[in-house]
């Protein structure tokens, strides 16, 4: 088997190959973001079709790092490429806190390397109708500096390169005193994430400010910070995924941050 070697962006078609291989789908516009803020690295197939495995790595400053779509393909399945993938992905992270959201299929992998379950992320989406709200208000460029502060403060990493990015595309960013929203078009979903809140109460206002106008069905991946939050979304209309996923994380007890106000990642480390 060849090495390990970090991929162009031009070879994203090969990641979307072996997403179908496995009977992924993620969106297109995310695996634009994830290129352009991580880095993807991938053991090409040694039968010259495509790649065996790939791995994505997004460091976020000296602190975090999140290591995600860890994908081998079904024909080199247990021979040992996923652990080789994520033992570079902790090389490539160094020091840092290294966070994910694991499938049933990774996190024997995981735990084997050492990550500990710290809670869980249940994905929810479907059509869902948004409303403007006065404690909200829609955010302006003046607001980013504060936007950037805030979430470093909550998530206890530098991640002002990968919200710069997504700030620069978002379709709507919601603000209110000590939270924020951010919505984004991944093709067939309006993704609403970050979600950064000081109260449910608050955080039920951001996510509706930030569906507001949606064309598309919404996606919005929850973590633990607000519980009541997941049956009131269900409620007005989109539907939780089959099984919550395990969060985890190496190289510390928990994560970094003050997680109690993270309502919602970027984009999902799934692998």
């Amino acid at each position: 088997m060849t090495d390990i070697r970090l991929l162009a962006p031009a070879e994203l078609p090969l990641c979307r190959r072996l997403e179908s291989d496995r009977e992924w789908s993620t969106d297109e516009a995310k695996w634009r973001l994830m290129f352009e803020v991580g880095e993807v690295y991938a053991i090409d197939a040694a039968d010259g079709d495509g790649l065996a495995g790939c791995v994505v790595v997004t460091r976020h400053g000296d602190a975090l790092a999140d290591v995600g779509m860890m994908l081998v393909a079904a024909r080199y399945g247990r021979q040992g490429l996923g652990m080789r993938l994520m033992e570079h992905a902790l090389e490539v992270a160094g020091d840092r806190v290294v966070e994910l959201t694991a499938t049933r299929f990774g996190r024997p992998v995981y735990e084997r390397l050492g990550f500990r379950p710290t809670g869980s992320l249940t994905i929810t989406m479907g059509p869902m109708e948004g409303a403007s709200s006065s404690g909200v208000r829609v955010a302006t460029p003046e607001d980013h500096a504060a936007l950037l502060a805030l979430d470093a403060e909550v998530t206890g990493a530098d991640r002002s390169k990968a919200l710069t990015a997504l700030l620069a595309t978002a379709e709507r960013t919601v603000v209110t005193d000590g939270g924020f929203a951010v919505a984004w078009n991944a093709g067939p979903h309006r993704v609403i994430g970050p979600v950064v809140s000081p109260s449910e109460e608050a955080a039920r206002e951001l996510i509706l400010a930030a569906a507001h106008g949606s064309d598309r069905d919404v996606r919005i991946d929850l973590l633990d910070a607000y519980p009541g939050l997941r049956p009131w979304l269900t409620e007005l209309g989109p539907t939780e995924g089959p099984a919550a996923l395990p969060t985890m994380v190496h190289g510390a007890r928990r994560h970094p941050g003050d997680r109690g106000r993270y309502v919602a990642p970027i984009l999902i480390s799934m692998g």
